[in-house]
C-alpha cells in the first residue's frame, strides 16, 4: 500500500455518513418525509432515523437492506482507488440548522443571503428575538404539496365567508354590509 496516497479526499464523508447521505438523497428523489419514506419502504422510522444520522453502529446486512432500491450500495474497491466523484452537494454534506441538525431531505436548502433570509429579518432582527446569530443555511420558500393546511380552519360567518381575523385585518369594526361603522369623532362631540 502507498502511504502518500490517501484512501479518501480529507473532506469527503466518512463511511458511516455516507449511509444516511444516500438515504435522504433518495427520500430527496422521493420528495417524501423520514416518516412517509419509512411507511413506503415498510421499515421502522427509528431504524432509518438512526441509519441517517450514523450507521456505524449498524449491521453490515441491515445497512445492504435499507439501501436496496435507492440506486446506492456497499462497496469494497482496492485503496486509492479512483472512484470519488461531486456525489454530494454541499447542502447535503454541510448544511446545518441552527441547531445542529440536518434539514428535512425533501426540502431544497439554499445558502443564506448576506442579511439572511427573511424569516430571520422578520423575527430576529426586526422583532429582537432569537440569538441574532445569521443562519448560512435556510429552507425557505419551499411550496406545500398539494392540499396541505397550517392552522385551523377558520370559523364561518353568516355571509359564508371566513370570519376575522381571517377574512380582513379590521373584520371586527365592520357592519355586516362591508362598510365601517362610524363611530364619530370623539374629541369634539361631533360625528366625522
Amino acid at each position: 500500500m502507498d502511504d502518500t496516497v490517501p484512501p479518501w479526499p480529507a473532506d469527503f464523508p466518512p463511511v458511516h455518513e455516507l449511509v444516511g447521505l444516500a438515504l435522504r438523497a433518495d427520500r430527496r428523489r422521493l420528495n417524501q418525509s423520514q416518516r412517509a419514506y419509512a411507511v413506503s419502504r415498510q421499515i421502522s422510522r427509528d431504524v432509518l432515523a438512526r441509519a441517517e444520522v450514523d450507521a456505524s453502529g449498524m449491521r453490515l446486512d441491515t445497512i445492504t437492506k435499507l439501501l436496496e432500491g435507492t440506486g446506492y450500495d456497499v462497496v469494497v474497491v482496492p485503496t486509492g482507488w479512483d472512484i470519488l466523484g461531486p456525489w454530494w452537494d454541499l447542502t447535503d454534506t454541510e448544511a446545518r440548522t441552527r441547531g445542529g441538525g440536518r434539514f428535512p431531505a425533501h426540502r431544497e436548502v439554499k445558502e443564506s443571503p448576506a442579511g439572511g433570509p427573511h424569516w430571520y429579518q422578520y423575527h430576529e432582527v426586526l422583532g429582537r428575538r432569537g440569538d441574532g446569530t445569521r443562519p448560512r443555511w435556510s429552507a425557505e420558500g419551499f411550496t406545500p404539496p398539494p392540499g396541505t393546511r397550517y392552522g385551523k380552519v377558520p370559523t364561518l360567518g353568516e355571509d359564508g365567508r371566513a370570519r376575522w381575523p381571517f377574512n380582513d385585518m379590521y373584520g371586527d369594526i365592520r357592519d355586516g354590509q362591508g362598510g365601517v361603522l362610524d363611530f364619530g369623532d370623539d374629541t369634539d362631540g361631533e360625528p366625522s
